[in-house]
């Protein structure tokens, strides 16, 4: 297996969190694994962007045109990742719009965001990861539900035993476990839908 996967979002969204639970899982299943941070601005509203490299790769850091997957934690942010995107792409995208401060244009509703990305992107997944994790009782159990819908997506079970992952979940994400267990499994879902 070979799988360059590039991450977007917001600070605070658990963007890291997220690279550190897939790669360690792929590392425990016996695959290399590296895990590149890339952002400017780590404080909460900032952009952060991460590049998680699975398999025979020796630098940590996905080429333009060169991710086989982008997540995009918030909507806008998908957009801004385009270049990492080749034609085989797939996007697995939050919906969810944070509104970035101080911009006086319009900024268009997440339903015609939604069309844009699936009119120009033809592998789009929009996952409701943040309303999901909200019915869970705290928006920080997004990233685990965005997890559970790219391994079923992706189709990752042929490569990480689901075992390795949730175990991985509670070495690396050690409080609420089983509500990160459960957001996970809320995101297995989306695997079976576009």
């Amino acid at each position: 297996m070979r799988l360059n996967i590039y991450l977007t979002g917001v600070g605070g969204q658990g963007l890291v969190t997220f690279a550190r639970v897939l790669g360690d899982a792929a590392i425990r299943a016996g695959y290399k694994a590296l895990v590149a941070e890339t952002h400017g601005l780590s404080q909460r509203g900032g952009s952060v962007d991460v590049h998680v490299r699975i398999g025979d790769v020796d630098a940590p850091l996905i080429p333009r045109g060169g991710a086989d997957v982008v997540v995009a934690f918030e909507i806008l942010e998908a957009f801004r990742a385009v270049d990492y995107a080749n034609e085989g792409t797939v996007f697995i995208v939050n919906r969810r719009l944070i509104r970035p401060p101080a911009i006086k244009q319009r900024i268009p509703s997440i339903n015609e965001l939604e069309d844009l990305l699936r009119k120009g992107i033809k592998r789009t997944y929009i996952v409701d990861a943040y309303n999901e994790a909200t019915k869970l009782g705290n928006i920080i159990y997004e990233n685990t539900v965005i997890l559970g819908a790219l391994y079923s997506i992706l189709r990752l079970s042929q490569y990480i035993p689901q075992g390795i992952i949730e175990e991985s979940i509670k070495m690396n994400l050690r409080r609420d476990i089983d509500k990160n267990l459960r957001a996970f499994t809320i995101g297995l879902r989306y695997g079976d839908s576009k």
